[in-house]
């Protein structure tokens, strides 16, 4: 997936790590989520620091009542990878020997023809295969009922990962979206939000801006905030930028030689205000804008 949808997944599971059981009993027929009392994050890293480093998208410890705890190991896939295939089993028993407890692999898929592909499991060798639990757009429900959805990290997975809705559908989607985001802490919807809005197809993001703007629920108020806060620290970046250049410019223009054209166009184009600020100093430091812009 995008850069953007694969962190969110990964930090909306960590920020609610019981949505695992619920996630895995879409790709399953254990009922995990109705049996599982607590559920924690473990570290994504496995063994001991080697040429290969093992480091999972999550992990995941689940509870449950009369049962073994279980490790489960997290993966989000946008395309098929050799080399991930092959490492898969790898994280499995560096788990498996780190926690000492049963491991399980889900892998969350952009597709369900990639989710397809690993139904089999992985083949480790004749009668010896790890069964993956993979999980497609098709293995979700649709988002009209957010009872469906026990927590907002499973609409935030929903939403990125199941299917487009389209007209009448679209407004239930976001409908649904709004009334989980906001049983959370306003901020973290927020956060939710600013990213969503960049992953969403172009009409439920449409719906999901305009909706922001009623600032009906406290979260809608705090991603205001964040958008006035972000604004503010742009143009706080640009004015400093603006000055920097500024100031670079007059003191070469105060030289006998004055500022060339091929000067001024490269401290114009520069949008990085510490080189400004070195390249001020380097100037002060020797009087001259000979050689000044030479690492």
């Amino acid at each position: 997936m995008p850069g953007d949808a694969h962190e969110l997944i990964v930090k909306a599971i960590e920020d609610e790590p019981l949505t695992v059981a619920w996630l895995m009993d879409r790709v399953g027929e254990y009922r995990q989520a109705e049996r599982c009392t607590a559920a924690e994050t473990r570290s994504t890293s496995f063994g001991s620091p080697g040429r290969t480093e093992r480091r999972a998208d999550a992990v995941v410890k689940l509870s449950f009542r009369k049962e073994d705890d279980r490790i489960i190991i997290i993966e989000v896939q946008n395309e098929w990878k050799n080399e991930k295939y092959y490492r898969l089993p790898g994280y499995m028993a560096r788990a498996f020997e780190d926690y000492q407890l049963p491991v399980e692999l889900m892998i969350i898929c952009s597709t369900d023809a990639l989710a397809h592909r690993f139904w089999d499991g992985i083949q480790l060798g004749p009668d010896n295969n790890i069964k993956v639990r993979a999980l497609g757009p098709s293995n979700l429900p649709e988002m009209v009922n957010s009872s469906e959805l026990p927590t907002a990290a499973a609409a935030v997975v929903t939403a990125i990962v199941g299917k487009s809705p389209k007209g009448r559908k679209a407004e239930l989607f976001i409908s649904t979206l709004d009334r989980r985001l906001g049983s959370i802490e306003p901020g973290r919807a927020a956060d939710y939000i600013m990213q969503l809005l960049t992953i969403l197809e172009d009409e439920p993001a449409r719906m999901l801006e305009d909706l922001m703007r009623t600032k009906t629920r406290p979260y809608h108020s705090a991603y205001s905030d964040r958008l006035r806060d972000e604004g503010r620290d742009e143009g706080r970046e640009e004015g400093a930028l603006l000055e920097a250049r500024r100031i670079l410019v007059s003191m070469i223009e105060a030289t006998q030689t004055g500022i060339t054209a091929e000067q001024r166009q490269r401290i114009e184009a520069s949008t990085n205000r510490q080189e400004l600020g070195a390249w001020i100093t380097k100037f002060i430091a020797s009087g001259s804008a000979a050689g000044l812009f030479e690492d």
